[in-house]
């Protein structure tokens, strides 16, 4: 199952490699960041760079939360496992699924390309590819398309690496 530990922005690596060296190798599958790429001109060219999807959020997959919840008690930085309470709650099965699809089992989840035909957005490449009608919404001067999601009880708009390269 996958939990979400809940850090200080920006602090995301040094806190990972921090709860890297805390915890028994046995108690966790995977401790990660996750990241999209999204394109960015400067120079007079388009780069594409890597973005932390959500930050302040890492990820641990793990099947016994209960070892981690005690390790980061005993941290003196800010995390702490989303939960309610003393219970801590996995992210739900669909959260999971589409973040498993996004990334395809890596810490990054890459470009997608598309089109709008007579109105209809339709993904041409990439990992968007059949989700056209889970973006919420485009931004198409940042490349970006927003994906709804949702992480310790609230909706949030996650923004992906979306190029529209034509308009009908």
């Amino acid at each position: 199952m996958w939990y979400v530990i809940q850090t200080k922005t920006g602090q995301e690596e040094p806190m990972r490699q921090r709860v890297e060296k805390m915890l028994p190798d046995n108690s966790y599958e995977d401790c990660k960041i996750l990241y999209y790429v999204k394109k960015k001109k400067y120079l007079g060219e388009w780069h594409e760079e890597r973005e932390r999807l959500l930050p302040g959020y890492m990820f641990l997959i793990t099947d016994n939360p209960q070892p981690i919840s005690e390790a980061l008690g005993r941290m003196t930085e800010l995390t702490r496992l989303l939960g309610v309470g003393n219970h801590f709650c996995p992210i739900g099965p669909e959260e999971e699924e589409l973040l498993t699809r996004l990334t395809g089992g890596r810490d990054e989840i890459g470009m997608s390309y598309g089109v709008i035909e007579k109105g209809i957005l339709k993904i041409r490449s990439g990992v968007l590819t059949g989700m056209e009608s889970q973006i919420k919404k485009i931004d198409r001067h940042k490349r970006k398309g927003f994906i709804s999601m949702r992480l310790d009880g609230q909706e949030k708009l996650v923004g992906v690496g979306l190029e529209i390269t034509e308009k009908s």
